[in-house]
This record gives structure tokens, sequence and C-alpha cells, in this order.
């Protein structure tokens, strides 16, 4: 009788939902999954089309900078071979790879096109006010308390010197 009663436990225990409420879990994961794949590779894509909108409007004369930040000028472009010629300094020419040039260097307005705002002073060529000396230091006879003299109009002493 014992087996027939466990037997009939078992039974109703297997007609029961185990668990319930888990499959939502499965779509859910899904997506996540699909998300995680989908977003870098957006990112990406529109990564590589700004950059290659960059180096479409690059030719010769362009000041730009590589990826590893050496400035230069674009001398050539090889776009068959993707590689770019920079001038880096008069009469010096590197060769890098076209996917190494990384940014466009936007011309500055020149600082001596600025207007200097009213009761500041002009400032020359080494940025220090119009009328400014080079820095001088002052000598010991000039700095306050520190004369050749001491104080008491004694000579100076080496420290841990006594005055005996």
């Amino acid at each position: 009788m014992t087996s027939h009663l466990i037997a009939q436990s078992l039974a109703a225990q297997a007609a029961q939902p185990q668990g319930g409420g888990g499959s939502w879990l499965l779509p859910l994961m899904l997506v996540a999954f699909v998300l995680l794949l989908w977003l870098p590779m957006r990112r990406q894509k529109k990564a590589m089309a700004q950059m290659k909108q960059k180096q479409s409007t690059m030719g010769p004369g362009t000041e730009v900078m590589t990826s590893f930040g050496l400035y230069g000028t674009v001398v050539e472009i090889d776009r068959d071979a993707n590689k770019a010629v920079l001038e880096i300094a008069p009469g010096t020419a590197v060769t890098v790879h076209l996917q190494a040039l990384t940014t466009v260097v936007e011309e500055e307005a020149p600082a001596g096109d600025e207007i200097p705002a009213e009761g500041t002073a002009p400032e020359t060529a080494g940025g220090l006010p119009a009328g400014a000396g080079p820095l001088e230091t002052p000598s010991a006879e000039d700095r306050p308390g520190s004369s050749a003299a001491g104080p008491d109009g004694e000579t100076p002493r080496e420290p841990g010197q006594r005055t005996d």
C-alpha cells in the first residue's frame, strides 16, 4: 500500500507546474545578446564613416596629425596603396599608412589679430607688457634685511659660527 501512495504522490507532483514564470528569461537574454553585438558595431561603423569623410577632404598641403601624435603636412596621397607622404620638417618626409591620419589640424587665427581690451597694456613679442624690461634679480644690498654688513653693523658669518 505504501508503494501505491508514493506512486500517487509522485504523479501529483509531476502534474503541478514547476518554477513557473521562467518563459520570459530566454527572450530577454536573446534581446540583450543582440544589443551587445549590435551597439558596438553601429558605433564602429559611424567612426569609420567619419574617418572616411575626413580622409576624403585631405589633399596635398593639408595639416594633419597621425594616430601616434606626429604632425605634418600632406605631400602626396596614394589611395590605392593606402599610403600618405607627410612632410614633418623642411626637407624631411615620412610615409605612413592612410589610416594613421586621424585628425585634420584646424588653422587658428593668428594672435596678432586680437584687439586688446580697454585698460590693458599691449604686449610685446616676448609676452611682457610694453615697457617692461627683462627681469632683474636684486643684489644683496637691494634686498631688505640682507646687507653686506649684519643688522648690528657686523660682517656676515657662516651658520653655526660663534660671535665671541
